[in-house]
């Protein structure tokens, strides 16, 4: 079978990029807005893919707190407009979503697909309405939660810790938000094997939760950049232990958060240990 033909919406944002780098179709808001229904049948119908792969996302987590109706148009509402269009073609969709969809948890206690959420932020929630849309549209469909997406030249919580580090001696981090640190280019290897897979028509679930391990905290998570840092002779500022209680951020974090993985191991294989991409993410943040 020939390689499929993968549409991508959001194509200037860090996911989108990363399938672009893979041969993948992406497209920016410009030339694919997911809020205007005419737009994506005209393009649908142009490029005719085997899969499209939904990146766009409003994803300014504190904002979308006093922009809720922006942040829902493209969550909910232009999920639901993308996976209408997409059912009513035939085109299998890959939706991707949040561990924000969550409230707090257990972090001995990682969450699967059949886990209840129970989102607590307004980012949260839209993301969680569009999931719902996407899966009561009646296609072909896989969400796909990740969390904590981080890469060589992108915004993200390795460029943010450097960009405080060259400021500050030291910096507090928090333990109690627990998750998996997760590669763009990683997360998007995995994302082309799932469209092979729909492509040919296999069964594939309709929610799968993807990441690599280890789990780690925020805190730990700063221990290994500036470890990486150090390393490249960048800034090592000292760590100080700290409670997401003890930051007043608009929008409320989850709290020991893991997202379970086994299933998407299983059908797609173990995502690669994610510390060597943060390495050399670290690296090349440093260079810019």
């Amino acid at each position: 079978m020939n390689a499929p033909r993968i549409l991508v919406t959001g194509g200037q944002g860090k996911l989108g990029g990363a399938l672009a780098r893979l041969g993948c179709d992406a497209l920016p808001r410009t030339r694919l807005d997911i809020t205007q229904p005419a737009q994506i049948a005209a393009v649908l119908n142009e490029r005719r893919p085997d899969v499209v792969i939904n990146t766009a996302s409003y994803t300014a987590v504190d904002a979308a707190e006093s922009h809720e109706d922006d942040a829902r148009a493209i969550n909910a509402a232009g999920a639901a407009n993308l996976a209408t269009l997409c059912a009513s073609s035939d085109i299998p969709l890959i939706h991707i979503s949040t561990d924000m969809v969550f409230g707090d948890g257990d972090p001995e206690k990682p969450l699967d697909e059949g886990s209840w959420a129970a989102p607590e932020s307004v980012y949260g929630a839209t993301k969680l309405e569009g999931e719902t849309m996407v899966r009561s549209a009646g296609g072909r469909h896989t969400v796909c939660r990740v969390s904590w997406l981080f890469g060589d030249d992108c915004v993200s919580f390795a460029s943010k810790m450097l960009e405080l580090a060259a400021k500050r001696d030291t910096l507090r981090i928090v333990t109690d938000e627990i998750g998996r640190p997760t590669p763009i280019d990683d997360l998007a290897a995995h994302l082309v094997k799932l469209t092979e897979l729909m492509a040919a028509g296999k069964e594939t679930p309709s929610l799968l939760h993807l990441g690599p391990g280890p789990v780690v905290s925020r805190f730990g998570w700063a221990e290994e950049i500036f470890k990486a840092s150090a390393e490249a002779g960048g800034p090592t500022p000292e760590l100080k232990e700290a409670k997401a209680t003890d930051f007043a951020y608009p929008a409320k974090r989850p709290r020991g958060v893991v997202l379970d993985t086994s299933r998407a191991d299983v059908l797609l294989g173990p995502m690669p240990d994610w510390r060597p991409a943060n390495v050399r993410a670290v690296k090349s943040l440093l260079k810019t």
